[in-house]
C-alpha cells in the first residue's frame, strides 16, 4: 500500500523551503510565485512571454499546486510548458504519464537539451540504466525533477516501492497525464491501460493531478474527469480548436488523372520550392493508412522530384531514428508515415499535414493534421478523399463492431462512437460547408471567423461542382466517365487541383445503387480499369505513350489460391484492397439470396 502523503502542513513548509532556497540561488528578494514562473521562463525555457494568456493562467494554477488542473489546448499552443515549468520550480519529482515509449523519448530529449533533468523508466532500458535511475528516486535529494513513465509501469509491481517512497517522502510534486484522451472510451484513442490510472489517482489524493489534450469533446471530456478522479472544484483551461493559420482543403482521388502529381505539387507549393535554388521553406508529413503505401508513396514523390522516405513500424528501430532524424535536420523535406509519427514531436515549421488515406475519425484528424504550423505561421492541410477507401474502412469498423457484439451479446454507445466518429469526417469531407466550422462543431466550438482559410470559404463554386463531379462519377461507374460523360468535366475548377486534371480512370467503384448484383462484364470491366490505369502509370515514367494490352487473369498456379502462403511474391497493396473489396462484395450478395431454409441456413452459408 502507498504511505499517506505527508501533512498540509508539511506542504507548506516545502513550499516556504523552496521559495527561500529559489531566493539564495538568484540573491533577489523573496519573489512572489508569478515572479518565479516568468523567470524560470526566461531562464529555463528561453522564452520572453507566455504563447497566450491562458497558457499562463494554466501554468501559474499548476504551479501553485492547490487543484488539479484539466488543460485541452491545441497542437502546438505550449500544453506542455503547463507543467513542466511548475515541475521545474517544485522541490520534488513529477512524474509524467504518456501512452508511447517514442513520444516520451522526444519530451526527455527536449528537456535535456534545456539542462532540465529528466528521464524515463520503461522496459528498452538495459538493467544499469534502471539501476542508475531508480538509485537516484531512492536518494534523500533526487537529481531528476520529472520523471516519464508508460501507464504500463504505473502498474507494474515492480515500480510500487519507488512510489511508494517517494509518496512517503512528501517527494511527489505533481502527476500528470499526457494525451488524456486515451482514458476515455468515447475517444478517438483508447487505451485500456490508462483506465488504472484511475485507480492510482484514488490512492494518492493530495498530490495534485494535471491531464492535458489536444482533443476533447465535451463527452471525453467528462468522460477524462471521472475515470481519473479529478478533484472538484477543477480548474479547467480550454482553448478553441480554431488554428487561423492552417488552411484545410480536401482532394477527390476519382477526380485526379494523377494523385501522384497533385500530391508533388502540394509539397512543392507548400514548402514554396523555387527552382532557382531548390531550397525548401520547411518540410512535411504524409499520412498513409498501410506500411505498404508508406513505401509506394515515398517512391513515387521522390520519383518526382520531391525527396521523401517511408517511416512505419516496419522499419528496423535504427532505420526508424535515421529517417526522423533526417527529417528532424531537414536532409529530408518530406515524411511519409503511419500516424504513430508525430507525437510529440517538436517542429515548428511543418509547412504541410496531408493524409493521403481517410482518417478514421474527426478527433483523429484534427490531431494529425494539427502538427503543421506550430510556429503560428500559413500552412496547408490536405486530405484525399476516396469513396472506396471511405467503403474500406468503414466495412473494417462494421467488421470489428460485429466481433464486439459478438464476443459481448450487445454493444455500448461507446462502442458505436467509433462510427459516429468516422460518420464525422466523411460528412467534413463530403458536405458543401466552411472546414474549419465542420471542426469547430465537433467539438462543440463557436462557429470561428475562417476568413477565407479553407478550399470551401475560398472557393464555394467549385468545391460544389467537384461533388457533384463525384456523384456522377460514382453513379455512372460502369462508363468510366468517358464518352457521352465527358461533358461533366466542365465542371473541372483548376483553382481547387492545381494544375491536376480531373478523371475517375482507375477510381471508379461498386454502384451502390445496383444494391449488391455484381456480374461478370462489370467485374472484367473493373479489372480492366485497374490494369490499363497501371500500365499507363508506367509508361509516363518511361515517357512513351500507354500501351493498350487487354486484361489478363492470373493462372490456375496464382499464389492467392494458396491459403498457406504469408507472403505472396509480387502482391500489391491495390490487389489486397482488390480482393477485399471482391470479398466483401460477395458476402453482401450471399446475404440478400432468399435461402429455402430460412436465416439459418443463410448464415450458415456464410
Amino acid at each position: 500500500m502507498l504511505q499517506p502523503p505527508a501533512a498540509p502542513h508539511a506542504e507548506a513548509s516545502a513550499g516556504s523551503a523552496r521559495n527561500k532556497a529559489f531566493c539564495k540561488m538568484s540573491g533577489e528578494a523573496p519573489p512572489g510565485l508569478e515572479g518565479r514562473v516568468r523567470k524560470a521562463l526566461r531562464k529555463v525555457f528561453g522564452f520572453e512571454s507566455f504563447k497566450t494568456s491562458l497558457q499562463e493562467s494554466a501554468t501559474v494554477t499548476v504551479a501553485r499546486g492547490e487543484k488539479d488542473v484539466f488543460v485541452c489546448m491545441p497542437t502546438g499552443a505550449g500544453k506542455s510548458l503547463c507543467y513542466q515549468l511548475p515541475a521545474v520550480l517544485a522541490v520534488g519529482i513529477t512524474i509524467v504519464i504518456s501512452p508511447l515509449i517514442a513520444l516520451i523519448q522526444d519530451q526527455v530529449d527536449h528537456l535535456l537539451a534545456l539542462k532540465i533533468k529528466a528521464c524515463s523508466l520503461n522496459s528498452k532500458l538495459s538493467a544499469q540504466e534502471k539501476k542508475t535511475i531508480l538509485a537516484d528516486l531512492a536518494s534523500e535529494k533526487p537529481q531528476v525533477k520529472l520523471l516519464y513513465i508508460t501507464p504500463e509501469m504505473a502498474a507494474a509491481s515492480s515500480f510500487q516501492p519507488t512510489l511508494n517512497s517517494l509518496v512517503s517522502r512528501n517527494l511527489l510534486s505533481y502527476l500528470i497525464i499526457d494525451e488524456a484522451h486515451c482514458v476515455s472510451q468515447w475517444g478517438h484513442d483508447f487505451r485500456p491501460d490508462y483506465l488504472r490510472l484511475g485507480t492510482l489517482r484514488a490512492r494518492i489524493p493530495r498530490t495534485p493531478c494535471v491531464a492535458l489534450t489536444a482533443t476533447a469533446t465535451r463527452q471525453v471530456q467528462e468522460d477524462i474527469v471521472a475515470a481519473l478522479k479529478l478533484k472538484q472544484p477543477l480548474s479547467t483551461f480550454k482553448t478553441p480548436c480554431f488554428r487561423s493559420n492552417l488552411f484545410y482543403d480536401v482532394q477527390f482521388k476519382e477526380l485526379l488523372t494523377d494523385p501522384y502529381t497533385n500530391l508533388k505539387d502540394f509539397c512543392l507549393k507548400a514548402l514554396e520550392v523555387k527552382n532557382t535554388t531548390g531550397v525548401y521553406s520547411g518540410c512535411g508529413i504524409v499520412y498513409c493508412r498501410m506500411r505498404d503505401v508508406c513505401d509506394q508513396l515515398a517512391i513515387e514523390l521522390s520519383y518526382r522530384g520531391v525527396k521523401a522516405k517511408a517511416y512505419h513500424a516496419g522499419l528496423k528501430a535504427a532505420d526508424r531514428t535515421s529517417i526522423q532524424n533526417e527529417w528532424m535536420e531537414e536532409k529530408i523535406p518530406v515524411i511519409v508515415a503511419t500516424i504513430s509519427f508525430g507525437m510529440g514531436v517538436d517542429k515548428a515549421n511543418v509547412r504541410f499535414v496531408a493524409h493521403w488515406n481517410i482518417a478514421k475519425s474527426m478527433a483523429g484528424y484534427y490531431q494529425e493534421s494539427g502538427r503543421a504550423g506550430r510556429d503560428g505561421k500559413p500552412s496547408c492541410c490536405r486530405l484525399y478523399y476516396s469513396r472506396n477507401d471511405r467503403d474500406q474502412v468503414s466495412f473494417l469498423i462494421k467488421k470489428e463492431l460485429s466481433n464486439i457484439q459478438e464476443k459481448k451479446g450487445t454493444l455500448k454507445d461507446s462502442d458505436k462512437a467509433v462510427m459516429t466518429a468516422f460518420d464525422a469526417i466523411v460528412s467534413f469531407c463530403e458536405e458543401l460547408g466552411c472546414r474549419h466550422a465542420a471542426i469547430a462543431k465537433y467539438f462543440g466550438d463557436d462557429t470561428p471567423p475562417c476568413n477565407k482559410c479553407c478550399d470551401y470559404c475560398r472557393n464555394p463554386g467549385a468545391v460544389k461542382r467537384q461533388l457533384e463531379s463525384l456523384e456522377r462519377c460514382s453513379n455512372n461507374w460502369s462508363r468510366t466517365c468517358v464518352g457521352p460523360s465527358a461533358a461533366s468535366w466542365d465542371s473541372y475548377d483548376p483553382e481547387l487541383y492545381e494544375g491536376g486534371r480531373k478523371g475517375c480512370r482507375g477510381f471508379s467503384r461498386y454502384d451502390e445503387e445496383s444494391s449488391g448484383n455484381w456480374d461478370e462484364a462489370n467485374e472484367e470491366n473493373r479489372k480492366r480499369e485497374w490494369d490499363n490505369f497501371y500500365k499507363k502509370q508506367m509508361s509516363l515514367r518511361k515517357g512513351k505513350e500507354p500501351e493498350k494490352e487487354d486484361f489478363v487473369p492470373p493462372s490456375a498456379g496464382c499464389p492467392l489460391k494458396d491459403a498457406s502462403s504469408r507472403r505472396i511474391s509480387k502482391l500489391t497493396v491495390k490487389g489486397r484492397e482488390h480482393c477485399l473489396k471482391m470479398l466483401e462484395e460477395a458476402l453482401n450478395t450471399n446475404q440478400k439470396v432468399p435461402a429455402a431454409g430460412g436465416e439459418d441456413d443463410v448464415q450458415d452459408q456464410v
